[in-house]
């Protein structure tokens, strides 16, 4: 692979020539077993949290880390405890300008308002790149994500790590196992408090920036304003600017299975019932109803309800009395059979037949679910393995959760985050101009943040 015409082979040979030489057996206390032209070396940027999570599994699938970059630096130095003698930066702009050479991939596990900007600025070094969920913090990002991954021909993933659970759904859906889909249900109980802060009406108090923090990075592209406790280190996600809700936490696993085996697109109507208005931060509590046109799964189109904050659908006609839905799932019904899955794409389960009572048709209608996906399959598959070799190859099409589908999946979700701002007002999508009919202000909300030193650029 070439990064700015230089080989990593050649600036390899270069840096020992140079007196710059890491030990093939070991890179930064890495256990090395391929030659330099089969291995994936990667930066990481965000290693707190779900950052530390995908570092352990990239590297646990055999991919090589050289570099870390977190905007907090205590984060940041116990990171770099597992890597001896690892770079170590709380700018990613540095890291990637000091160090790119010495990567073929970056892995980017930020706040959501930054994924764009970091992604695009990788993949512009022609570096192959996996991106925390939700894909972008906009619709404009998305777009311009999916226009950088074939502008570059790089390989890309979306951390759904649940994505190889939808060929599950696929298996039921090539064997007509739902019949005619009639809607479909998903739910979080993400939100409304029980796991950060929403609702809120004020900015949180001024607060002197933590030493060695790097608060402007952790902006990003959003606009500047002061420091505040009330922001980070998970908060972030109940604020608009900065994160998508629960919406943009869970709705990428619940909904994807249904997503992806109905072969929705964007909506053509979406509405939002919530206690209030998001402003500066979502609601507390709200439910979605979207709306998407015909599909070759779905040819009359079909209804996706939304639920967070604990909201649950209905239980379904015609299945068992003390059905417990969980506090996360998806529930396709169809005209034969209605299933039932949690978070992740896990697996599905048959709850209801038609509109029959419950009994023993129920009963046989599970054991038939069952056999038909009893056997392995593509679901079997590991979410980070699949992008490390897909990288190693350079097969862009190998992975399931690449950005030509991930982003259509982020817009369409993030549409719900903007009815969020319009509750109770149907929002008309024109998929031809880009633009919501009824409302230029919910067009605008289209577009992403572009603060100078960080704007997005394809």
């Amino acid at each position: 692979m070439k990064v700015r015409g230089v080989s990593r082979r050649s600036f390899l040979a270069t840096s020992a020539m140079a007196g710059f030489f890491i030990p093939a057996s070991k890179v930064y206390g890495q256990a090395v077993k391929e030659s330099p032209g089969q291995q994936l070396r990667f930066l990481k940027v965000g290693v707190g949290g779900m950052g530390g999570a995908d570092l352990n599994s990239l590297t646990g699938n055999g991919a090589i880390c050289t570099g870390l970059c977190d905007v907090n630096p205590a984060t940041l130095d116990n990171a770099a405890k597992k890597f001896p003698g690892i770079p170590t930066f709380t700018d990613y702009r540095q890291m990637l300008d000091k160090i790119a050479k010495e990567c073929d991939a970056v892995c980017v596990s930020t706040a959501d308002h930054t994924h764009a900007a970091i992604a695009l600025a990788a993949m512009r070094l022609g570096k192959h790149v996996y991106v925390q969920k939700p894909l972008a913090h906009s619709y404009e990002e998305c777009e311009m994500l999916m226009e950088a991954a074939k502008k570059y021909g790089v390989v890309t993933q979306m951390g759904n790590q649940g994505h190889p659970g939808v060929f599950r759904y696929e298996k039921l859906m090539e064997s007509q196992f739902w019949g005619d889909i009639q809607e479909v249900h998903s739910w979080t109980d993400r939100a409304g408090g029980r796991w950060w802060p929403q609702g809120m009406s004020a900015l949180p108090p001024e607060e002197k920036v933590p030493e060695g923090f790097n608060w402007d990075c952790w902006l990003g592209p959003a606009k500047m304003r002061p420091y505040g406790k009330g922001y980070q280190p998970f908060a972030w996600r109940g604020w608009c600017d900065f994160g998508c809700g629960a919406i943009g936490d869970m709705a990428v696993h619940n909904f994807d299975p249904a997503f992806f085996v109905l072969k929705l697109g964007l909506p053509e109507t979406i509405k939002a019932w919530c206690d209030k208005p998001a402003n500066l931060a979502y609601s507390t509590y709200s439910t979605i109803d979207f709306h998407f046109g015909p599909s070759p799964a779905c040819p009359k189109g079909v209804n996706v309800y939304w639920y967070e904050s604990g909201i649950l659908p209905k239980r379904p006609v015609g299945s068992h009395p003390k059905l417990d839905v969980g506090d996360n799932g998806c529930m396709i019904v169809g005209s034969k059979a209605t299933t039932l899955g949690g978070s992740h794409a896990s697996k599905p389960h048959a709850i209801a037949v038609g509109g029959q009572p419950f009994g023993p048709e129920t009963k046989e209608a599970e054991r038939a679910c069952n056999k038909l996906i009893e056997d392995p399959g593509k679901w079997q598959y590991n979410h980070y393995k699949e992008w490390v070799d897909a990288c190693k190859a350079h097969t862009p099409d190998a992975t399931g959760s690449r950005f030509e589908y991930a982003a259509r999946l982020t817009e369409a979700l993030l549409f719900g985050c903007i009815a969020q701002r319009f509750p109770g007002k149907e929002l008309v999508w024109d998929n031809d101009k880009h633009v919501f009919s009824n409302s230029p202000e919910a067009t605008a909300l289209l577009q992403g943040f572009k603060r100078e030193g960080f704007e997005p650029k394809v």
